[in-house]
């Protein structure tokens, strides 16, 4: 294939090296098969196929021959041509053959699964990665069906789609595709002599934008019929959609997704929602997502369109963020669920949840991770009103919960009446105000490196941040008064510990503000709790133990933790009491002093000591290979 040099993005300049390969590789595959074809018209037949009419013309015979059989095809991709900045803003990630051979498997589209009238559509499909392996298993089951070779290129256009926004992507897809199906085409055209087969269905459009059309067609004029039609149209909707934040959207698109919206709207999880009104009834969806759908608030109303409207099928964590696309930092998760039908949809019915936590790519290939069979209640849990989703390889891990959970009042509710907030000081916005010593009319201004865990050192980031802020009439309404429990918001897996909490200490009781960096709590004053014993719950080994199960990204969102159960009763003392002797104990002490934190802190919970022994252990194993375990 022709070098294209990284900077250009001209669609031509892709059109014709690609263009030229495809030649090669007809090319090269009529003299296999023992066709003869004239030059010209394989030239055609290679403009036909990319949907590129007259790019017949502006073809050379240079092109690189790609004789690899089509069991052994990997698709051809242009992501590592656009700036990574270009890529990150348009959410562009490809996604590990491995990954996608896997969904496909775990979403029932199998040779021997009776896929031959199935329809299949990839909605986010890049340059066709998630097509090649449906497409390479479709054929597989063409042959085992003994259809004949010349029908299997028209089957493969009347059952399958891709979509993408991005020209360049839909070439590479169109590309792919006719390079895997070139004896089909061939042996199609050797049955059909005198015409050219229509490209394939890959369509670039805005899957988002014309779903929402077709949704609210009522008032829409015939020349606005939406082609393909999407919703109810698939049985398999599979794919990698893209990640990032949405802007401004359209009136209508607000509308026919404002089921699965709160707050600031994601692409991935749009296309959730689209991937659910595209399927048929008992339709299968598998995508690779991000983990922060499992608890994150802004994904609460889609979290509950998934329960009431689709049986959830596995919930697959990847451990390694750092390994999944190349040269991205992304937690990511394989989701997959079938549609239910109309009349099951008020059905409380509890079916399993295959749940894992995949630790390499390679994994996937010798016969998957280990999975756990979860009933979906034990996956699925509603807290407080909003449904958050646990995900482990281990059924103990569920028992656990069980207790942990369901006995005890939760940390934002009136039961313990202390919940938590985001800290309201935004950097950026009091620039002005920032200001490196104190004085008349300036308070301390906390940042997140001022917490440790069970520690409070006002100051700490020295010279690179200001520690004070002016109190004046832009800022007097953002000031915390009187004690708080500080929780960091941003930590990740690879650290030793997600909840990362301290008491905020001043020499003087006075009023201070609070970055918004840190979650902030304070009880009220009309249901008082100790504030230590708060610290000592939150800094457990069974707060830590829970809330890994459900966290899926690197915030630990003040929403996530007034969702914590915290055990209200007879050991709200003693854990308090421990809190402070460990505030003043030596660094050889404190070992023996958490130990009996976390033991009492169980107690609390109701677990026993072989309970604890077992969550203790779960934390102790290593999140991503080649990195240190996590110590106590």
């Amino acid at each position: 294939m022709r070098s294209i040099p990284p900077t250009s993005l001209d669609l031509q300049t892709f059109e014709v090296s690609l263009g030229e390969a495809l030649f090669a590789r007809l090319r090269w595959e009529s003299s296999r098969l023992g066709m003869q074809w004239r030059t010209a018209k394989l030239k055609r037949l290679s403009s036909r196929l990319l949907g590129s009419p007259g790019l017949d013309e502006l073809l050379s015979e240079a092109g690189e021959a790609l004789g690899t059989p089509e069991a052994a095809f990997e698709p051809h991709d242009y992501l590592h041509l656009v700036p990574q900045e270009i890529r990150r803003s348009l959410g562009q990630y490809m996604t590990p053959s491995p990954i996608a051979r896997y969904i496909l498997r775990a979403a029932g589209h199998r040779a021997e699964g009776g896929i031959l009238d199935a329809t299949f559509c990839d909605p986010a499909c890049g340059s066709g990665v998630f097509l090649i392996e449906a497409v390479r298993t479709y054929l597989s089951a063409l042959k085992q069906a003994v259809i004949p070779i010349e029908e299997w290129y028209p089957r493969v256009r009347a059952h399958f789609v891709g979509i993408d926004v991005d020209p360049i992507a839909c070439l590479y897809a169109r590309f792919n595709l006719s390079v895997l199906l070139a004896p089909a085409v061939l042996s199609w055209m050797a049955a059909n002599p005198r015409r050219l087969p229509e490209p394939l269905p890959i369509e670039q459009k805005d899957t988002l934008s014309c779903l929402a059309i077709e949704l609210g067609r009522s008032g829409l004029l015939e020349s606005q019929v939406v082609e393909p039609a999407l919703a109810s149209a698939f049985d398999f909707v599979v794919g990698n959609p893209p990640y990032r934040k949405l802007g401004q959207m359209s009136p209508e698109l607000r509308r026919a997704f404002a089921g699965s919206i709160y707050g600031h709207p994601n692409a991935y999880g749009m296309f959730l929602h689209a991937g659910i009104e595209m399927l048929r009834p008992g339709g299968h969806l598998g995508f690779i997502v991000p983990r922060s759908m499992l608890s994150g608030l802004y994904f609460q109303n889609l979290r509950r369109m998934i329960e009431e409207q689709t049986w959830l099928e596995e919930v697959s964590i990847f451990a390694d963020r750092k390994r999944i696309f190349s040269r991205v930092l992304q937690g990511t998760m394989i989701l997959v669920f079938s549609k239910r039908r109309r009349e099951d949809c008020e059905k409380k019915e509890d079916r399993p949840v295959k749940t894992a936590i995949v630790r390499s790519i390679p994994e996937l290939e010798n016969g998957g991770p280990g999975h756990v069979l979860a009933p979906a209640s034990q996956v699925t849990r509603r807290l407080n009103g909003t449904t958050v989703w646990f995900v482990s390889d281990r059924e103990r891990t569920y028992s656990l919960l069980d207790k942990i959970v369901g006995r005890h009042p939760l940390l934002g509710s009136p039961a313990i009446a202390c919940p938590a907030k985001t800290g309201p000081i935004v950097w950026n916005r009091v620039k002005p105000f920032l200001r490196r010593g104190g004085g008349d009319g300036i308070l301390p201004l906390v940042w997140a490196t001022d917490v440790g865990r069970f520690r409070f050192s006002f100051g700490s980031a020295g010279d690179s941040r200001p520690a004070f802020l002016a109190d004046n009439q832009a800022t007097e309404r953002l000031a915390t008064c009187g004690p708080s429990l500080l929780v960091q918001r941003v930590t990740a897996d690879e650290q030793a510990r997600r909840i990362v909490a301290g008491l905020a200490r001043f020499q003087v009781p006075r009023r201070y503000f609070v970055e918004n960096h840190l979650n902030v709590l304070q009880p009220s004053p009309r249901a008082p709790v100790a504030l230590e014993f708060l610290l000592g719950v939150l800094s457990s080994d069974v707060v830590e133990f829970m809330f890994r199960s459900m966290n899926g990204n690197t915030q630990v969102s003040a929403t996530e933790l007034n969702l914590l159960p915290i055990p209200r009763g007879k050991f709200e003392s003693e854990i308090a009491d421990l809190v402070g002797r460990m505030a003043e104990s030596r660094p050889a002490e404190r070992k023996d002093l958490e130990l009996d934190l976390n033991e009492r802190v169980a107690r609390a919970y109701g677990l026993s000591g072989s309970e604890l022994g077992f969550l203790r252990k779960v934390l102790r194993e290593t999140p991503v290979p080649g990195e240190s375990r996590r110590d106590d």
